[in-house]
C-alpha cells in the first residue's frame, strides 16, 4: 500500500456532481430497485469515468448509497485526484460503492497511478481513506511495479 504514491485525495467535488449513464439499452427492475445498462456503457460523474459492457445500478432506501457493478473485458474506472494526477483501474468486474467511495476490482484486476501499478485477482481501494488491499489466487500472486524514487518520497523521517 505505501509503495504507490496515493498521497492525494479524490476531487471532493466529484461526489457532489450528477451521475450520467449512456448506453445502447437499459432495463429496469422496480421490485429489485435495479437498473441495468447494456452495450457501450459510459458513466460520468465529475472527473470520474467508467466504461463497461454491462452496468447494474442497485439502489437503496438511503440516498447516496447506490452500488454500481460494471462488467467487461475489461471494465474501467478513471478519476482525477486533487493533485491533478489520474488514478486508473480495470478488471472484469468493477464494483463502485458510492457511500463508502470504495472500488472493488475482481478478476484480472489492476490499479495504476502514474508509473505505479498493482495487479492481482482482487483489489479493494478506498478512495476517501486512501487504503488499498490486493490479493492473488492459487495460480497468480500480486504484482507491484514502482520506481525506486517513490520509496525515497516515503522515507521514515518524512512521516515523523
Amino acid at each position: 500500500m505505501f509503495i504507490l504514491s496515493w498521497g492525494s485525495q479524490a476531487l471532493e467535488d466529484d461526489f457532489n456532481k450528477q451521475i450520467i449513464v449512456d448506453a445502447d439499452r437499459q432495463q429496469v427492475n422496480i421490485k429489485e430497485n435495479r437498473v441495468t445498462f447494456y452495450n457501450n456503457v459510459v458513466v460520468t460523474q465529475g472527473s470520474i469515468k467508467m466504461h463497461a459492457e454491462e452496468l447494474s445500478v442497485i439502489g437503496s432506501e438511503e440516498k447516496g448509497s447506490e452500488v454500481m457493478i460494471a462488467k467487461g473485458e475489461p471494465a474501467t474506472f478513471y478519476q482525477l485526484l486533487d493533485s491533478g494526477k489520474p488514478i486508473e483501474a480495470e478488471a472484469n468486474e468493477v464494483r463502485y460503492d458510492l457511500k463508502t467511495q470504495t472500488l472493488t476490482l475482481t478478476n484480472n484486476a489492476q490499479l495504476k497511478q502514474e508509473e505505479s501499478l498493482v495487479k492481482g485477482q482482487m483489489i479493494k481501494y478506498s478512495i476517501n481513506k486512501q487504503e488499498m488491499v490486493a490479493q492473488g489466487d492459487e495460480n497468480n500472486r500480486v504484482t507491484t511495479i514502482f520506481l525506486p524514487q517513490q520509496l525515497e518520497e516515503l522515507s521514515p523521517e518524512d512521516n515523523e
